[in-house]
């Protein structure tokens, strides 16, 4: 089915959950999966950028797969009333991102969100014995900052507006969309080799310190060969291209002009570049002549990190980024200054 014919079984399959019951927190079970995905009916409308958060039999599919482990907020009878996240992001199938936390209005105010934090964030890891985990914190409020903050994550990065938001339009045009501070918790501090570009070592350097991960940094090389993508996401919504690139190779810049080019002139383009990969930092250089600028750090991302990059079509709204203390600031700070560089340097 297609997304239209999704949301219309849902549509048809609501039912109104009776307030005020009491509420287990569990793993999944198959059976929950209509609930989830009305859940997020409810949370988003028809406007959530992932198709598969409709389609019931694509939600049991990926946690019996290993792909998506959620954990829900249950009632007696059975009834969905929210969700907790972890799925995979990345090219490393061990990095899980957590996320996507849903209380239905009539159970908010009840602690629910606070119990389905503590079993994703604190008890799940642990049980599935997880390396490294990520999460995506909003900046449009600072809630889920402090959240993961308060779990001991770290500050890596700022994805400047990436997510679409669901706010109706401004009256001086169309909403702007939502950036997301990028967090990582590790918990295998395994040693790892990195070829660092020169214009970020000292941010890596100081967020590999605040992890405590060590890492060998190794000189770079110029590419060769074919460039080599794990994966690419498009939200053509909002004109977002993301490229993750296992390696650089020579024709590197005619896959950044296609993305660009497929982006369109107000859209964003994010490359996700293998630190492992010693043609790394010369593919860095090369993106910020290009108007590229810094992202993110993603500790163990393709086995060994990577580094993002992106580039925008116009001023992001650096107002509308809400930080909860200090630490976010000092990123959002950095990558507004590398964007500011980025940018002159396009319209000199």
């Amino acid at each position: 089915m297609d997304r239209k014919e999704l949301i219309r079984t849902l549509q048809e399959s609501h039912r109104e959950i009776e307030p005020g019951q009491d509420v287990g927190i569990e793993p999944f079970r198959p059976e929950d999966a209509l609930g989830v995905a009305l859940a997020y009916h409810e949370a988003y409308g028809d406007a959530f950028p992932l198709e598969y958060v409709y389609d019931p039999a694509e939600i049991a599919r990926r946690n019996a797969s290993g792909d998506l482990h959620t954990v829900v907020a249950r009632t007696p009878r059975g009834e969905v009333v929210g969700l907790f996240g972890l799925f995979r992001p990345a090219p490393n199938p061990e990095v899980y991102e957590a996320g996507q936390l849903i209380v239905l209005k009539s159970y908010r105010k009840r602690n629910v969100a606070t119990a389905l934090s503590v079993e994703a964030l604190d008890n799940l890891p642990v049980r599935l014995g997880l390396p490294v985990m990520i999460c995506e914190a909003l900046t449009n409020n600072v809630a889920s900052q402090h959240l993961s903050e308060v779990k001991g994550m770290t500050f890596t990065g700022l994805e400047v507006e990436c997510m679409p938001s669901l706010a109706s339009a401004k009256a001086d045009g169309p909403a702007r969309n939502i950036s997301l501070l990028l967090m990582f918790k590790v918990f295998d501090k395994s040693a790892c080799a990195v070829h660092l570009p020169e214009a970020y070592r000292s941010f890596c350097q100081a967020a590999y310190a605040e992890m405590n991960l060590p890492r060998t940094i190794l000189p770079g090389a110029s590419p060769a060969g074919d460039t080599v993508v794990a994966s690419r996401f498009v939200l053509p919504e909002i004109g977002l291209v993301r490229q993750t690139v296992q390696r650089c190779g020579k024709d590197l810049g005619e896959l950044v002009i296609a993305s660009e080019a497929a982006a369109g002139e107000r859209g964003l383009v994010q490359v996700f570049l293998n630190l492992g990969d010693a043609a790394a930092p010369q593919a860095v250089e090369a993106l910020r002549d290009r108007g590229y600028f810094f992202s993110g750090l993603l500790p163990y991302w393709f086995g060994a990190d990577g580094l993002a990059m992106q580039k925008v079509g116009r001023e992001p709204d650096w107002e509308a980024i809400q930080v909860c203390g200090p630490k976010a600031d000092a990123v959002r700070v950095m990558v507004r200054e590398d964007f500011k560089r980025a940018w002159k340097g396009r319209r000199s």
